[in-house]
């Protein structure tokens, strides 16, 4: 992996803890198809999102690795896509990285922090009331995919509601909005965006405290969440709240 867990001064777990993690974070986020690759989860969503169009690398078996990535970039061509990898320190096999780099890959945009709180601590440190449904109408799939630039409503959808968890969805009005999935005891913070001419007002750390509370009263003991480590608002309020850096992950795509 590249400096990026620990420039931007992110506290570095273990790789067996980041693993951990990551395993939790692939629940709270499902890609409409997965095929099993050797440990490797080759996802794809018709690009919404990195996520859910990204091989989850972090599990290796006996396939020697050129024949991998060779079966990985197969498949990802048939779906009119390079190959798209989300590495964290946890990526298997040892080596992968710098693998990828000689094969001619690149690294994409900004690394994204890997967040975890106490939740009883996010519901104390955090306050606001905003409304939740079961299910994201036509206007709130509308404005998440609208700040992420996706066109694929009908993708966004299946992702959102793909969780193996409990979920729900959090609103304000028709300027902000965020999604909680539960899983066991973790409770999983993703999908906030605000329309640029509301932001600054509050409303994300209502929705924050909404969702927290939600999933305390469903048994959830822990959060996390993950966010692009240039969005520096974003960073302070959930810093605010009780979050605190566990790792980072990138992006490394096929050129």
């Amino acid at each position: 992996m590249p400096s990026a867990t620990s420039s931007s001064g992110t506290a570095v777990s273990s790789t067996q803890s980041v693993r951990r993690l990551e395993e939790i974070a692939y629940e709270f986020w499902r890609a409409p198809e997965v095929d099993e690759l050797d440990g490797w989860r080759l996802r794809f969503g018709y690009g919404v999102s990195g996520r859910a169009n990204s091989v989850w690398p972090n599990a290796h078996g006996g396939i020697g690795l050129e024949e991998k990535l060779q079966r990985a970039e197969r498949w990802y061509a048939e779906r009119g896509v390079p190959a798209l990898f989300q590495l964290t320190v946890a990526a298997r096999p040892a080596g992968l990285a710098d693998a990828l780099l000689a094969r001619g890959y690149e690294w994409g945009k900004a690394p994204v922090s890997v967040e975890t709180a106490d939740l009883h601590e996010v519901v104390e440190r955090s306050s606001g009331d905003a409304q939740l449904s079961d299910e994201p109408d036509a206007a709130w799939v509308e404005l998440w995919t609208g700040t992420r630039g996706f066109d694929r409503l009908d993708v966004a959808r299946q992702i959102l509601t793909g969780s193996p968890g409990r979920t729900v969805f959090a609103h304000v009005g028709d300027v902000a909005v965020g999604r909680a999935v539960v899983v066991g005891e973790w409770l999983g913070i993703t999908s906030m965006a605000t329309a640029p001419a509301a932001r600054r007002r509050g409303h994300a750390r209502s929705i924050v405290h909404t969702l927290a509370q939600w999933g305390w009263e469903l048994g959830a003991r822990r959060a996390l969440l993950q966010v692009e480590q240039t969005n520096v608002a974003a960073r302070e309020l959930y810093a605010r709240v009780g979050f605190v850096a566990s790792h980072a992950y990138r992006y490394c795509i096929q050129r």
